[in-house]
């Protein structure tokens, strides 16, 4: 058989495998051969074999909500079972928030003190600076404050309601872990003489 009539006899199976589902077997080993592996290979172009294949190869994590504190899908183990545990935890988006933005109002003292401590600038200096510049600061971190929340609740639709049950929540975690990082930014440059 010459190569012109065996590609079409090929091109004829595979088409009857294609449209009928079945195999005919054309006599020839070489033709019947690719017409069985064009028949175990029909089901892969369909749908479900993407969707299937897709799950398989590739799991999707779980989706992690936006709302960062929700306690769905947290991890249950001996830990998490522990009294304060299980509060930190949910509680952690807000001690970050109320950490970062304390820090910001602190910067003016922290970077006050520094420059005492390097030699930059004189106490005089500092103090002049630190006094004049911590409402400043301390501005800066509230408008942090109420944009990181308003952040958060983009998702869950910014409304007095939501609002005021967000602060209810989480805001001891919030206030306190502000007021501790910028309390010790005070202390500090307190302890130094410079405020």
């Amino acid at each position: 058989m010459t190569n012109e009539p065996k590609f079409d006899e090929l091109d004829a199976s595979i088409s009857s495998v294609i449209s009928r589902g079945e195999f005919v077997s054309t006599g020839d080993e070489d033709t019947d051969a690719l017409v069985r592996l064009a028949s175990g290979l029909r089901g892969l172009s369909s749908p479900g074999f993407k969707a299937r294949l897709r799950t398989e190869l590739a799991p999707q994590p779980s989706r992690r909500t936006t709302w960062p504190f929700a306690a769905s899908g947290a991890r249950v183990d001996g830990a998490a079972n522990r009294p304060g545990t299980s509060w930190l935890r949910g509680q952690r988006p807000f001690l970050a928030a109320g950490s970062s933005c304390g820090l910001v109002a602190g910067a003016c003292c922290i970077s006050g003190f520094a420059a005492y401590v390097l030699g930059i600038a004189g106490a005089v200096a500092v103090t002049e600076f630190i006094h004049n510049s911590i409402p400043y600061f301390v501005a800066l971190s509230i408008v942090g404050v109420i944009g990181w929340l308003f952040w958060v609740l983009r998702d869950q639709g910014i409304t007095p309601a939501t609002l005021a049950g967000t602060v209810r929540r989480y805001g001891f975690a919030l206030a306190s872990s502000y007021a501790a990082v910028f309390g010790a930014s005070m202390l500090l440059t307190r302890a130094a003489g410079l405020y």
